[in-house]
């Protein structure tokens, strides 16, 4: 039935273009003797003359689908669709819709997948297309490639389905059948929600994909590996995270499936359990190693990524115990460390220069303020911390004074502006720490005269670049780099993606977004 329809609907209709003496309707014979391809080709010709003609853009998709050249027909089928009045554009969705299913028709062989895709996208474009007005042809060809891809989704379901349930499989194949058995199952319930195999499908394939899931996820999140640490940690072994967190995303999807499923459930809760007993486990480890290092920096950075893994732990399983008895004692630790590098800031500063200084007595200022908040109860943090404010902002107000009296010998505008950018910087430091209008009018003095500097060597480097003749520099010839696919590539059906609605690459890997 949709084969006769298809190819009555290849009839060529008069198009008044602005081409002078082109009879279109000359081109039906060319299309009733099999010679589509050279009415396609005259069609688009004259296209070129008149691009923006809906009627011949319909004519030539029309002579196009029946020439099989499907990508041409769809470029102007919806050039027409976009162009035309809405009786045109019906026309047009609907021989879109019949060059869906053509083009999905020829993939059927090599790539299942992306024949479904085509003919979702066929049943969608007849259903449009109805919306807008009633017609025999689209009806009929709607219930044909419905038809068509229900059987289609329903045996590929099957298929899948009963490879999946299969014992004695490796589980990553397993999880493969039956994530497909579940889309397809599940698009066939989309495409008909009145039919019984779908439906009974969907539930099947969801259960046996949810129980599969919740099994391959625990196994992971037990796992008791420790791996290389890499470039950026800490020299020590360390449980193997990725594992365990596609464990949880694994549970989490099972879940997602299934929420009503109490034991799924009960897995999931496990699970995060076991990945918050690992990073307060790695915490632990990291801690053990501060106390080894002689330097405050390297004890500091560790400490932070101990505290960092930490609240890892706490972000999977908020009420974990240890973890929060961990993190207590990192906080201790580290306000602690940057008490006594604070210290140390400070000390050194009494005896430096007035940058290096200001350098120095910001650093120690945030280690206090850092510390005070790690550890509020210590009342001995603020007082240094003001204590050391008030040296750094004596400090600042000198250096800006500095800074902003010129040499007594000649300066270039390059240092000035190094010289200048110094001063506004202090200054704009000192109005953080404590503002004041003698420092705003300061800074609004300085500001200018940078806007001055900057503005001439602006000027000069573009009389430096000048060729002679006043010409300006040309960019050198040469091919253009390009990098990736262009922009205006057509998208690629089943593109695995990195993201969808699920969480573990198992269930993400074949999406295509």
């Amino acid at each position: 039935m949709l084969i006769v329809v298809l190819m009555a609907s290849c009839r060529v209709f008069f198009a008044e273009v602005s081409a002078a003496r082109f009879d279109v309707m000359a081109l039906q014979p060319l299309m009733t003797n099999g010679l589509a391809a050279r009415a396609a080709d005259q069609l688009a010709a004259v296209l070129e003359k008149d691009p923006d003609n809906a009627r011949l853009l319909y004519d030539h998709g029309v002579a196009a689908y029946a020439a099989g050249r499907f990508d041409e027909a769809l470029l102007s089928f919806d050039r027409a669709e976009s162009l035309g009045d809405l009786k045109l554009g019906r026309k047009a969705k609907f021989q879109k819709g019949n060059t869906e299913f053509r083009v999905g028709l020829a993939s059927k062989t090599a790539n299942l997948d992306e024949t479904i895709s085509r003919w979702k996208e066929s049943v969608h474009l007849y259903t449009e297309a109805l919306k807008e007005g009633s017609d025999a042809a689209t009806r009929t060809n709607l219930v044909f490639v419905r038809k068509q891809l229900l059987a289609l989704l329903l045996d590929d379901g099957k298929k899948n389905l009963d490879a999946g349930l299969q014992t004695n499989q490796p589980p990553a194949a397993q999880l493969e059948k039956l994530h497909n058995a579940f889309d397809k199952y599940t698009d066939a319930n989309e495409v008909a929600p009145e039919d019984s195999d779908a439906k009974q499908g969907e539930a099947t394939s969801r259960d046996a994909l949810a129980q599969a899931l919740a099994k391959e996820g625990t196994r992971k999140t037990q796992t008791t590996q420790l791996v290389s640490p890499r470039p950026q940690e800490a020299p020590i072994p360390r449980p193997d995270f990725k594992q365990i967190e596609e464990g949880v995303s694994m549970l989490e999807d099972a879940h997602q499936l299934k929420p009503e499923d109490q034991p799924i459930a009960k897995a999931l809760e496990d699970g995060k359990r076991k990945m918050a007993d690992a990073f307060e486990r790695h915490a632990r480890q990291l801690m053990a190693q501060e106390e080894r290092m002689p330097w405050p920096n390297e004890r500091l950075a560790i400490l932070r990524m101990a505290k960092e893994q930490v609240e890892k732990a706490l972000d999977k399983v908020p009420d974990h115990q240890p973890a929060k008895e961990t993190l207590a004692e990192v906080d201790r630790r580290l306000a602690n460390v940057m008490e006594e590098r604070a210290d140390e800031l400070a000390q050194q500063s009494e005896n430096a220069g007035l940058e290096q200084k200001t350098q120095e007595l910001s650093q120690s200022l945030d280690l206090y303020q850092q510390a005070g908040e790690l550890k509020p109860s210590d009342k001995g943090l603020p007082k240094k911390a003001e204590k050391t404010q008030q040296k750094l902002e004596e400090a600042l107000s000198k250096l800006a004074d500095k800074l902003m009296k010129e040499p007594g010998g000649k300066e270039s505008d390059e240092a000035k502006a190094a010289r200048l950018e110094g001063a506004e910087q202090a200054l704009d430091e000192l109005q953080g720490l404590k503002p004041s209008e003698e420092t705003a009018k300061k800074a609004e003095q300085v500001g200018k005269q940078l806007d001055g500097v900057r503005q001439k060597l602006s000027e000069q480097a573009q009389k430096a670049g000048q060729k002679p003749g006043g010409k300006e520099p040309q960019m050198a010839e040469g091919p253009p780099q390009f990098q990736g696919p262009p922009i205006d590539a057509p998208p690629r059906v089943n593109t695995p993606g990195q993201k969808g609605q699920f969480n573990s690459s198992a269930m993400n890997k074949k999406q295509d977004y």
